[in-house]
């Protein structure tokens, strides 16, 4: 009897989402480290509070697989978040691995990228204990953009990732207060490195004739993709009517990005130089970077204090300590690999919010949460300028119809300055020189949902 009201529901919810998914593949990170946590407008709304906790629709489903317990018989919804980030930064030095200086802007600006994140989940009710759902995020995403002639250049240029996720999941009712769930991650991943090479210092320690550090660059550019597979699992109890408590973890996924290196040789000679002097570096091969992305842990909690009132908390754990180095190997076997040292630690989100229910078919939100960085002073590099962040959020949602409501949120999103001091003595660091100086950062997220009963 559901069937024909469920197939038009999906149909209209896919129709929207096809036309509003098209810009997706533009990222950046906008949760600590690359993470991005904006599955969901209603947690974003709160700061996250509560998303591990409450199922009020199918955009949880992304925090617990558990939440696919709360739908009556069918709900999905589409999610568009617009990022738009400014920074600047300023270096004090910036100097070749010869200690000449290296040239170029120190004081570079808006490197970090607009970005335009989709999420959509649905929900269906297979009998009084199963349910099943099914969640597309973009849970992984960088993008930041220097100038070719930059200060930096040899330490990053471009830097972008995009991960698409998508995760199907069941989920069981052990009893009316407890529920359990586990899923399946089927993620692809993409990414694009690039930065200038300092052929003339490269040229100097290989006595090149004519080598000159710092103004003989050359570029190189790897772009890979790969699929990873991991799952997710999560539980929900509700000791009372009036209180929801919600645990989950999604597990670690290892990525073997392969792809293209397009190198770009100077135009004075050392580089070919250096290419004939070696057999054969510094031409065009194939390459393969090994990207572990963490296990996340997650507990919320829920509690309607009053008829209208609910009060959210959340707590979540990243094991970014898994992320010690980014190496890319290549082909080629004359070319030694390239490492940046990260060395990153664990961070921790705690959050807490409220929602506040208006009148009928008008609801807000809103929330305040820390996003620890997983950063080191000793190896934050502009590739990945991150900071601790305080999240402010706020949204309002209205019921259009019995089956249909939309929500807008909007997210305020501060960093403090941090210190960048990359030493060209650090393994790995030996021909990008040495780059001491500071970032700022900060954004705002303007947010739509649909939700489709």
């Amino acid at each position: 009897m559901r069937r024909v009201p469920v197939v038009a529901r999906l149909r209209r919810i896919l129709a929207i989402s096809s036309v509003l998914a098209v810009p997706f593949w533009i990222t950046a990170a906008s949760a600590a480290g690359f993470a991005l946590r904006e599955y969901s407008l209603q947690a974003a709304s709160n700061a996250f509070a509560g998303a591990s906790a409450q199922s009020d629709s199918s955009s949880f489903l992304a925090y617990n697989p558990a939440s696919g317990a709360g739908v009556a018989g069918f709900d999905a919804q589409f999610t568009l978040n617009a990022i738009y980030p400014t920074s600047d930064a300023t270096y004090s030095l910036a100097t070749t691995s010869a200690n000449t200086a290296a040239g170029g802007r120190n004081t570079p600006d808006d490197f970090i990228l607009d970005a335009y994140e989709p999420g959509l989940s649905m929900r269906m009710r297979l009998d009084d204990r199963w349910t099943a759902g099914f969640a597309v995020t973009v849970p992984w995403g960088l993008g930041t953009r220097y100038n070719r002639t930059w200060a930096g250049r040899y330490y990053a240029v471009e830097s972008k990732l995009l991960t698409v996720n998508a995760n199907p999941s069941l989920a069981y009712a052990v009893t009316d207060q407890l529920t359990i769930a586990a899923g399946l991650q089927a993620q692809y991943a993409k990414g694009t490195l690039s930065n200038a090479l300092d052929f003339g210092t490269i040229g100097l320690v290989n006595s090149i004739p004519r080598a000159a550090p710092g103004t003989q660059d050359g570029f190189v550019e790897f772009n890979a993709t790969d699929w990873a597979f991991g799952y997710n699992l999560g539980l929900m109890w509700k000791p009372i009517d009036e209180l929801a408590i919600g645990a989950s973890y999604r597990s670690a996924l290892d990525h073997s990005l392969r792809g293209d290196v397009d190198f770009t040789l100077d135009t004075a000679g050392i580089g070919a130089a250096l290419a004939g002097a070696t057999g054969g570096a510094f031409v065009d091969t194939s390459g393969r970077a090994n990207l572990h992305l963490p296990a996340i842990s997650s507990l919320g909690l829920s509690w309607k204090a009053a008829p209208d009132l609910t009060i959210l908390a959340e707590l979540g754990y990243t094991q970014w300590s898994s992320f010690r180095d980014l190496r890319v190997s290549f082909s080629n076997p004359v070319q030694p690999d390239s490492i940046q040292t990260y060395d990153w630690k664990d961070a921790w989100l705690i959050s807490g919010g409220v929602k506040y229910d208006v009148s009928p078919g008008w609801t807000i939100r809103t929330g305040v949460a820390v996003d620890e960085t997983p950063t080191r002073d000793s190896t934050r590099d502009p590739r990945i300028p991150d900071a601790t962040r305080t999240w402010m959020s706020f949204g309002i949602s209205h019921e259009l119809t019995p089956h249909t409501s939309i929500e807008l949120g909007y997210s305020r999103l501060a960093f403090p300055k941090e210190p960048i001091a990359l030493s060209a003595s650090t393994p790995g660091n030996e021909v990008r020189g040495n780059l001491i100086g500071q970032t700022d950062a900060d954004a705002d997220m303007i947010s739509i949902q649909i939700i489709a009963r």
